[in-house]
C-alpha cells in the first residue's frame, strides 16, 4: 500500500474516532434533560471506542458487522432502556456517532481510493 492512502486512512480514522466527540456533544446538547445517572465521561469513552471500532468496518466493507456493536451496547443498557427518556437519549447519541462514524469511514475510503 502507498504511503498516501495509508496516510488518508490514519487521518480519517483519527477524525472518525475522536472528532465524533464535539460532534455527538453537539447533536446531545439538545437532550440533557433526558440523561440518566452514568459514570461521568463513561458515554464520551463507549463512543470513541464504537467509532473505533466502526470505522474499520467501513473500510473493509463489513457493515453487517455493524450490527454487533449496536447488539452490545444494547444489551449492556437493556435494563436501563425501558424509562423512555433515557432510551431516546441513548438512541439519539447512538445513532450520532454510528452516523459520524460510517460518513467519516465512506469518505475515507473513497478519498484513499481515488488516489
Amino acid at each position: 500500500m502507498d504511503i498516501l492512502p495509508a496516510a488518508i486512512y490514519a487521518i480519517g480514522f483519527l477524525v472518525a474516532v475522536f472528532g465524533g466527540v464535539p460532534f455527538v456533544q453537539a447533536v446531545l446538547a439538545r437532550f440533557r434533560s433526558a440523561r440518566g445517572g452514568n459514570a461521568k465521561g463513561a458515554g464520551k469513552v463507549i463512543g470513541v471506542f464504537e467509532r473505533a471500532i466502526i470505522v474499520p468496518m467501513v473500510f473493509v466493507g463489513a457493515y453487517e458487522a455493524i450490527g454487533l456493536v449496536l447488539a452490545a451496547k444494547s444489551i449492556a443498557r437493556f435494563e436501563q432502556l425501558k424509562d423512555r427518556k433515557f432510551a431516546e437519549y441513548y438512541l439519539i447519541g447512538t445513532l450520532a456517532s454510528l452516523s459520524f462514524g460510517i460518513l467519516v469511514g465512506l469518505l475515507t475510503h473513497m478519498i484513499a481510493r481515488a488516489i
